[in-house]
């Protein structure tokens, strides 16, 4: 997919993330009857052992975990020589999740009531949701190029794009979101992502020279 079709299509999918912004903070009808239905359709599936399960996954979700196993990432590209695309991820992730802070405190949208795990904070977007994606998105990118077959690639894919999803309903199961945090929080990731990353692959490329020359001049005055 070209450059330029990445960001039309980024551009795209943050104007949808706009409108549903708008209308959940409008309380539109539709909003509100497509996150109780979602509810209500999970209802028959709480089990103990359900639970359990996606306190684990959400757990494994949680922003301060995706934020440590990108640091993790980074530090291993940083490491094999390939600085510049660790500044880029790094960034990337801090960026986006600090982006959907902003939006959450502009929103203020309150969390579902009768949590079956108690959360604090503002609802929309889901959080967890935000960071798992593009903490994906970045593993996909690091890890496609170096697999030759396309169906190894496609189902890498499809594993990334299952654990997004089991990390999003983990969310609404344990009604610490509704069904609409998780759309807003996969338009928003997405559209950053496309959006943003060829201009941060370029602030990246300088961060990454002007560290290098620093390290560079340190030795040589050792």
């Amino acid at each position: 997919m070209s450059a330029k079709s990445n960001r039309l299509i980024g551009a795209l999918l943050l104007l949808l993330f706009g409108g549903l912004m708008v209308a959940v903070m409008g309380h539109a009808a539709w909003v509100m009857a497509l996150d109780q239905q979602v509810q209500t359709a999970l209802i028959p599936a709480e089990s103990p052992l359900n639970t359990a399960i996606f306190n684990i996954i959400a757990l494994c979700g949680s922003p301060a975990i995706v934020l440590s196993l990108t640091f993790l990432l980074c530090v291993y590209l940083w490491r094999r020589g390939a600085g510049q695309r660790s500044l880029l991820l790094g960034g990337l992730q801090l960026a986006i999740a600090a982006g959907a802070e902003l939006v959450k405190f502009i929103v203020q949208r309150p969390r579902p009531t009768q949590q079956l795990t108690a959360d604090t904070g503002f609802s929309f977007p889901s959080g967890h949701t935000v960071c798992t994606a593009v903490l994906v998105f970045s593993i996909l990118l690091v890890i496609i190029p170096l697999i030759d077959d396309q169906e190894q690639a496609l189902a890498a894919t499809l594993i990334g794009i299952v654990w997004i999803g089991l990390v999003a309903g983990s969310r609404v199961y344990l009604r610490d979101h509704f069904a609409s945090d998780i759309l807003g929080g996969l338009l928003f990731a997405s559209g950053c992502w496309l959006l943003a990353r060829p201009f941060a692959a370029r602030v990246s490329a300088r961060l990454y020279r002007l560290i290098s020359a620093r390290l560079q001049n340190h030795q040589q005055e050792r």
